[in-house]
């Protein structure tokens, strides 16, 4: 039976029915999928309340208590919405001469589809714990950027890298870097030796590129005073003296109650890490943190360093069970739960409240975009089909205070 573009779109409204993603490409991301989802983001901006101070009107002596009357101290910051875009494309004569049948068209359609949600899926999960800026690696001042092959620092999470992706330079992390001209296309990936490889060199596809510029994905390096990506965990938990303004905010009047707190734990045991993290939480009296997020290779550590404190028995001959299949710390109000999530960056854990974010959006985050009742489009300038999935939102913070950023997590 010969292909047809029908059977493909009955396959997208059978995949993405109300154009959300599907949940078996949503259990693959960690935080996304523990995050709340507010779908209802409509509007130029949301404005977030927040409350940092009670009234205090309170003497030993009514006259003065009654002197001493100020209202609770409110504020809001002012979140705004990103976009973020996935395409995929199939061309006309592929699609004739790759199919015998209407079922291999479809699933071709299907895997392209899904593909590219997976994509989208994977920025998002990557972004959710930056600072908005879009950076993923550098070279960390290393190596020479003369080459096909450059090797990234130690550190670095190469889940953010994929094979064929479009990269551009930026000098420094933060808003308004310098952006370097060109881009360049990763044709090799070694994950473990941490190396990128491309047809070109980096220096030669990248203008003035050096070996202390930040890698970002083409399109998403930041503006002059603002982000085109979500703004995550590391702008909203940036703890310190003077933290800054998020969302026209200004947080350095109250910076642990507006920006949370952050705290490097080199040298500690990772247990006593969140321990040290929840009291800290707990002492500024503004709520209690009951998940703690961290990469793979961080909650393995954990792990082998909690299983040196527990004695194992072996009633009636029983083998004993090494390892966890979930591990939870005792906190300063119960259990903390500890979440592994490829995406957290490495020797990097935030210690949440984790009903204090949402992942706010306008529609599913992503979903396919079908505003106009179209699955899919043909292209009017080519031979070729095509799928959009889009994300407009980001990340909402209703509480600040009650967070840690711990940094150096797991280092010795």
């Amino acid at each position: 039976m010969t292909a047809t573009l029908a059977g493909s779109q009955a396959a997208l409204k059978t995949l993405y029915p109300d154009g959300e993603v599907p949940k078996s490409i949503n259990e693959m991301y960690v935080l996304h999928k523990r995050l709340k989802k507010d779908t209802d983001f409509v509007g130029e901006l949301a404005y977030v309340p927040l409350q940092n101070a009670n009234p205090q009107g309170s003497s030993a002596d009514l006259p003065t208590a009654q002197t001493n009357i100020f209202q609770g101290n409110y504020v809001r910051s002012s979140l705004t919405r990103v976009s973020h875009y996935g395409v995929a494309r199939i061309t006309g004569e592929a699609a004739e001469a790759a199919v015998k049948s209407e079922g291999a068209m479809v699933d071709l359609w299907d895997n392209e589809t899904r593909g590219i949600a997976t994509t989208e899926m994977s920025v998002i999960a990557t972004y959710l714990y930056g600072s908005g800026d879009a950076t993923l690696g550098t070279m960390g001042g290393s190596g020479s950027p003369t080459a096909t092959t450059i090797t990234l620092a130690a550190g670095t999470n190469m889940n953010y890298f994929e094979l064929n992706m479009t990269v551009k330079a930026v000098s420094a992390v933060g808003l308004n870097p310098t952006i370097r001209a060109g881009t360049n296309r990763i044709t090799g990936i070694d994950r473990r030796a941490r190396t990128l490889t491309s047809a070109a060199n980096w220096d030669t596809a990248l203008t003035s590129f050096v070996n202390t510029d930040y890698l970002v994905r083409a399109g998403d390096q930041s503006g002059v005073s603002a982000s085109t990506v979500i703004t995550g965990l590391d702008g909203y938990i940036v703890g310190g003296a003077s933290p800054g303004t998020l969302f026209g905010l200004n947080r350095n009047t109250d910076p642990v109650r507006f920006a949370g707190q952050s705290v490097d734990y080199q040298g500690w045991a990772p247990e006593d890490a969140v321990v040290d993290a929840s009291c800290q939480a707990g002492f500024q009296g503004i709520g209690y943190p009951n998940v703690l997020v961290c990469n793979n290779i961080e909650a393995a550590t954990l792990k082998k360093s909690l299983s040196n404190k527990i004695v194992f028995n072996r009633p009636g001959g029983e083998s004993a069970k090494y390892s966890f299949s979930d591990v939870s710390i005792e906190g300063e109000n119960g259990p903390i739960e500890i979440l592994a999530d490829p995406f957290c960056p490495r020797n990097k854990a935030w210690l949440l409240k984790l009903d204090a974010f949402s992942l706010f959006s306008l529609k599913a985050a992503p979903h396919l975009a079908k505003y106009d009742g179209m699955e899919f489009m043909r292209r009017p300038d080519a031979d070729a089909y095509e799928v959009r999935f889009a994300f407009y939102g980001n990340l909402k913070c209703k509480n600040p205070g009650p967070h840690v950023r711990l940094t150096n997590f797991c280092v010795a």
